[in-house]
């Protein structure tokens, strides 16, 4: 229920807070892309206003919810903690009115207007600053003078679209008139940025979709728009089944055929709760304590099944005192529970200091040695060296039980990583996965910051040499890795990079998960193919797709828990034999599922007179248009597709890559394995479809070669302007518009690996 004010101005008063909660049965979208309804009529809402006047706030936030002060405002601190408007205004005329304070001097935050749009403020200052396709300030920010906003100090804030052109005015004055996108905004709300907002009121005029609430993995496009699966036979390409219940639980395969998702309690992390499920990974029970702890815990818990059937777990728990890091510590302890047992046993300290999320954790099948390996604070490298060579501040130890956990011993090898180039980041070698190869070797995988995963292989697990790099792309993040019952090799990694802004958050991002799949022992590797989406709102702390945890059902499908941030965290289903697929045919009945367009908006799928389904990538006026085609990687494949070109178009190019990139990188295509530029396309005649063949071989040596063909005109065989290990494994179609109307077309896209 919406309610009205009838224009009048609120008093101070307390606030009441109405939170739109994403449960762990939320669901995605099951439904592709549709038109957009009608327009309703304009109506005067209010989202933000004084209890007094018989109001509740309609907001929902991306974060941690905004507090409410006895001053009559809500309060939200924190870049990403987001309160939005539980609807957003549609297409046409709008006015938003705002009653703000922003307290702390100097410090930058912003009103959210749309997916990518912001206009920002900064106490104390006098100017302002508008950024993305609604200000059609994609390419440069507009700076904006406003009146001075004194830090404390209430002010009026106002923003008003008429047609295509938008108004905004500071306290009754006129700051800013120019051109604005005439789209439906998508999202509207508040951003506290590294300032601290106080939001007195909100109201808005305007039409507001007649849409249905927000939910879980809502994109409307890639892989969540695949309908939850009725039963395992079911299950071929990945489809969510749930929203997982924390960041960075931890599945479990009995040897019954059940499964076990362990997480830890929220919000009084005091416990550790246990899940389980009967059919799969289908159906899940409603999460029930294990476990108590000696202490409060942070998310990462790694747990697992030995051969007698013992269970073991281990957890960190958060402290203060020397030998952490910045006087903090995350001190891993353990805890088993035996067979026969009923409860298990009072968890013990294994690993003291500062440890970083928790990633391997494994039994040897041969000796049923457990081996534990973690990243480590080294708390006399806090700090960069004054000269030398910086291994950042954790290097990353392994221990070791014979005794089912009775005692431990650390493996004599410390593995560090030595920084190279100025990053955000100082962590070293940490996050470390494991898993035992043939003849008793164990595998590890190590985060870096660099874009890549470090590798070191062990006889036993007892003694390890030096970190190596590895071909695996990673944007700072973790792997997983998983041996199936047919012995293959199961990797997760989050194969992402940001050219435009290497330093952004995990360089490079975690919007994508990635599974591929070796059958001999880590040689080879087929597939690198999305299996989650991040949704397109962030939030505050860590978020996207990263943190998996992986187990096989006896059926054979693979289930995966994974994903950091409300909205993101999510339980799937997948068979493996999906990432063997040689051949691809992109099936829009369902949508765009294949699809990928982060730092794009706008993807949907168009019925042709003559029956056929096309892809439509809007023209904007501002910023890069496009979207991303994942398919299977491949050192030697062709690709085959239909492309219309409206009117408009400029710029245009087809590239292939072998790691996810947001549309909105403007570095990304200088990176390709392969570029088609748009000037071999024509850009002049907007009714006709062009036929695209491109073929590429020899990708993983110099050797590499491609070739395209355009309407049966080849182009010529071309050398690969750089060596791809695995392949290519997306299809990006990016271009600049100089209108808002129209749409680039895509039809009939398939793609064969090739021998």
């Amino acid at each position: 229920m919406l309610e009205c004010t009838r224009g009048r101005r609120f008093r101070p008063g307390s606030v009441l807070l109405a939170v739109l909660s994403l449960g762990a049965g939320m669901l995605p979208r099951l439904a592709a892309a549709e038109s957009p309804a009608p327009a309703t009529p304009a109506a005067r809402v209010t989202f933000v206003a004084n209890t007094e006047n018989l109001t509740q706030p309609r907001v929902r936030y991306t974060g941690r919810a905004w507090a409410a002060d006895p001053g009559g405002f809500l309060r939200g601190t924190g870049a990403g903690h987001r309160l939005l408007t539980e609807s957003a205004p549609g297409e046409g005329d709008f006015r938003l009115e705002f009653d703000l304070a922003l307290p702390r001097a100097g410090r930058t935050s912003a009103l959210v207007v749309g997916d990518d749009s912001s206009w920002e403020w900064t106490a104390g200052e006098t100017t302002s600053t508008l950024r993305g396709r609604f200000f059609l300030a994609a390419d440069a920010p507009l700076t904006v003078p406003v009146p001075r906003l004194a830090p404390g100090q209430r002010f009026d804030l106002e923003i008003a679209r008429q047609g295509a052109t938008v108004q905004l005015r500071v306290n009754g004055q006129v700051v800013h008139e120019g051109p604005c996108r005439p789209a439906a905004l998508g999202l509207l709300g508040l951003d506290p940025g590294t300032g601290t907002i106080d939001v007195y009121s909100l109201h808005a005029t305007a039409r507001f979709p007649d849409a249905a609430p927000v939910r879980a993995f809502d994109n409307p496009f890639g892989m969540q728009l695949r309908p939850r699966p009725r039963d395992l036979a079911g299950v071929w390409a990945p489809a969510l089944v749930q929203e997982a219940p924390t960041n960075e639980p931890c599945l479990v395969a009995r040897r019954d055929g059940s499964l076990e998702l362990y997480s830890i309690t929220k919000p009084a992390s005091d416990s550790v709760s246990v899940q389980r499920s009967l059919d799969g990974g289908l159906t899940w029970t409603e999460p029930s304590v294990a476990f108590h702890l000696p202490g409060r815990a942070y998310y990462a818990i790694l747990a697992l099944e030995a051969a007698d059937g013992s269970l073991h777990a281990v957890v960190h728990l958060q402290g203060q005192g020397p030998g952490g890091y910045r006087g903090r510590l995350y001190e891993v302890y353990h805890t088993r529970r035996l067979p026969g047992a009923a409860s298990w046993s009072p968890a013990r300290r294994v690993v003291p200091g500062y440890v970083g999320s928790l990633n391997g954790f494994i039994p040897l099948s041969g000796s049923g040695r457990l081996l534990l390996a973690v990243a480590r604070a080294v708390p006399e490298r806090e700090a960069p060296p004054a000269s030398g060579p910086d291994r950042g501040w954790n290097d990353t130890f392994v221990y070791l039980t014979d005794d089912q956990g009775e005692t431990w011993r650390t493996s004599p090898d410390v593995l560090s990583l030595e920084l190279s180039g100025p990053n955000a980041t100082r962590y070293g070698a940490i996050e470390p996965a494991l898993l035992e190869l043939s003849g008793g070797r164990v595998w590890m995988l190590v985060r870096d910051r660099g874009g890549v995963l470090w590798q070191s292989t062990s006889p036993d697990g007892e003694r390890w040499p030096e970190l190596v790099r590895t071909a695996f792309i990673s944007s700072d993040s973790p792997a997983d890795l998983l041996r199936l019952r047919d012995g293959r090799i199961l990797l997760l990694t989050n194969a992402c990079q940001n050219w435009t802004d290497p330093r952004s958050y995990a360089m490079g991002g975690r919007e994508v998960l990635h599974a591929a799949l070796s059958s001999d022992e880590g040689r080879t590797w087929r597939g690198f193919r999305e299996i989650l989406h991040e949704t397109r709102r962030i939030s505050g702390g860590d978020r996207g797709t990263s943190y998996a945890s992986v187990v096989q059902n006896q059926q054979g499908q693979v289930v995966v828990a994974s994903g950091q941030g409300e909205g993101k965290r999510a339980l799937l289903l997948f068979h493996p034999d999906w990432l063997e697929e040689t051949k691809l045919q992109d099936d829009l009945s369902q949508g765009p599922v294949h699809w990928n367009q982060y730092g794009d908006d706008g993807l949907h799928v168009v019925e042709e007179a003559d029956g056929r389904k096309s892809l439509a990538l809007p023209l904007k006026a501002s910023g890069p248009c496009g979207a991303l085609w994942n398919f299977p990687a491949a050192t030697a494949g062709t690709l085959r597709l239909r492309i219309k070109i409206p009117a408009g178009v400029r710029e245009l190019t087809l590239s292939l890559h072998d790691h996810f990139n947001r549309i909105d990188d403007r570095q990304a295509v200088a990176h390709a394995v392969v570029a088609l530029e748009g000037a071999t396309l024509a850009t002049d005649a907007p009714d006709r479809w062009q036929e695209v063949v491109l073929s590429w071989s020899d990708l993983s040596t110099p050797r590499g070669t491609w070739q395209a063909s355009i309407d049966g005109r080849s182009t010529g065989r071309r050398p690969a302007p750089r060596v791809s290990a695995f392949g290519p494994n997306y299809l990006r179609i990016e271009f600049r518009g100089r209108t808002e109307q129209g749409a680039v077309l895509v039809s009939d896209l398939s793609m064969n690996v090739l021998p």
